[in-house]
C-alpha cells in the first residue's frame, strides 16, 4: 500500500456521494490541525474520491495545497462503489462505553471540546475505575451437557442446581 501526496486541485469529489458530512468538516479540520492527516483520502484511478470526503473538505476548509492520498486502483468500478458504501456504514455500528471513555479523557492532556467531548480534568478518576469493575469481564467456567430432549435437559438443569451449582438453560 502506497501513500502518495497529491495536489488537492487534482481531486474531484464523488457527485453521486449519499453520505452527508457538512456537520463533520470543522470537527475534522479541528482533528487535521492537532494532530495532523493521519488517515489518507482514498481515491480512484481518476482521482475521484472513493472514502475521505469529509478530509478531503476539512483539507480544502483548512487551505491545504496537498493530501496524502492511497490510490484503489485495483478495484472493479462494482467494488469502488461499494467500499464507498461499506467504508462510511461500519462506523454506525460502534458506540461508547461512558464509563470507559471518562477515565480515557480524564487521563489526557489534552482539551476535547472541540469534539463535544466535556473537559472531564477534575473527574476523580479512582472511583470511576472502582465503578468500572462492574463493566469488567469476569472469567467464568463452565460445562456443556448435551441432552437428549427437553425433558432430560429440564433433569440435568435441576440436578446441577440442587447440587449448588449455578445453571442455566440454553438451546442451541
Amino acid at each position: 500500500m502506497k501513500i502518495i501526496e497529491k495536489n488537492i486541485n487534482e481531486i474531484k469529489e464523488y457527485t453521486d456521494n449519499p453520505r452527508i458530512n457538512d456537520e463533520a468538516v470543522i470537527p475534522v479540520a479541528e482533528s487535521i490541525k492537532a494532530f495532523g492527516f493521519r488517515q489518507p483520502i482514498v481515491v480512484n484511478k481518476d482521482n475521484t474520491i472513493v472514502c475521505g470526503h469529509t478530509r478531503y473538505r476539512a483539507a480544502k476548509h483548512l487551505k491545504l495545497e496537498t493530501v496524502p492520498c492511497l490510490i484503489a486502483d485495483d478495484l472493479t468500478e462494482d467494488q469502488v462503489k461499494a467500499f464507498r458504501i461499506v467504508e462510511n456504514k461500519t462506523n454506525e455500528y460502534s458506540s461508547w462505553l461512558d464509563e470507559l471513555l471518562k477515565v480515557e479523557i480524564a487521563n489526557i492532556n489534552i482539551n476535547l471540546n472541540k469534539w463535544d467531548f466535556p473537559n472531564l480534568s477534575n473527574v476523580d478518576v479512582p472511583s470511576l475505575t472502582t465503578d468500572l469493575k462492574e463493566l469488567a469481564y469476569k472469567e467464568k467456567f463452565g460445562v456443556v451437557i448435551d441432552c437428549k430432549d427437553e425433558a432430560e435437559q429440564k433433569a440435568a438443569f435441576e440436578f446441577v442446581n440442587g447440587a449448588g451449582y449455578s445453571a442455566r438453560i440454553v438451546s442451541i
